[in-house]
């Protein structure tokens, strides 16, 4: 448990089991060196694997899982939770230099199943961005507590969001141009109707005429 948990009551204190998953790290120019994270959440901390830039990313797949305990206020809000990471770049083993870092509120996803994002780094020059995956499971204490919204700030929005908005435009795009055309064939059934209304008429005289040992009437001049 942290120091800070401590002087909280256990009945406002929920636990919760968390899978952290560092994927990858793109937009990172060719340069030499390795590169890797490192994490720290409350007293948990570690390192992932040092992995040379290959096509402008830098793939980890690291995995980690720890427990953490997150106090809740008395407004029944879920206190913060940072998960702290910095990105490092290793060059000839003896030069180590900050690449960026992402700060990320734990309890903002305590009611996600699980969550996949890529993040903007900060403190950053070399416009990189971080995808990791969150997913946090409650293990135990109380589960009537609200949690603070998501901070979109330094969140990157997916290529598969945009193109979802795309589809939807396009979809409404099309039902529009199809309720126009809709629009348009009762003015046509009208047109026909009408003109099926005078060749019935035309007929009709032309067989009285007919009838009355007439010439037909020519309309034609």
């Amino acid at each position: 448990m942290a120091i800070q948990n401590l002087f909280v009551p256990r009945a406002r204190i929920a636990s919760f089991d968390v899978v952290l998953r560092l994927e990858d790290l793109n937009n990172v120019p060719p340069l030499n060196g390795l590169f890797y994270a490192k994490w720290k959440c409350q007293t948990h901390n570690g390192t992932s694997s040092r992995v040379p830039v290959v096509n402008c990313e830098v793939l980890w797949s690291h995995a980690v899982r720890v427990s953490v305990d997150i106090p809740i206020g008395k407004d029944g809000l879920l206190a913060p939770c940072e998960l702290r990471i910095a990105i490092r770049q290793e060059v000839y083993s003896h030069m180590r230099m900050k690449v960026g870092a992402l700060t990320v509120n734990l309890s903002e996803y305590a009611r996600l199943s699980g969550s996949s994002r890529r993040y903007f780094l900060q403190e950053c020059k070399l416009n990189c961005t971080l995808k990791l995956s969150i997913s946090i499971t409650q293990t135990d204490g109380p589960d009537n507590f609200a949690v603070p919204p998501l901070d979109r700030s330094m969140v990157l929005t997916d290529l598969n969001d945009i193109i979802t908005s795309e589809g939807n435009t396009r979809a409404r795009d099309t039902a529009s141009v199809g309720n126009s055309m809709s629009s348009q064939q009762p003015s046509r059934r009208t047109a026909n109707a009408s003109s099926s209304s005078h060749s019935t008429t035309r007929s009709a005289t032309t067989e009285t005429s007919q009838s009355r040992g007439l010439l037909p009437i020519d309309n034609t001049n």
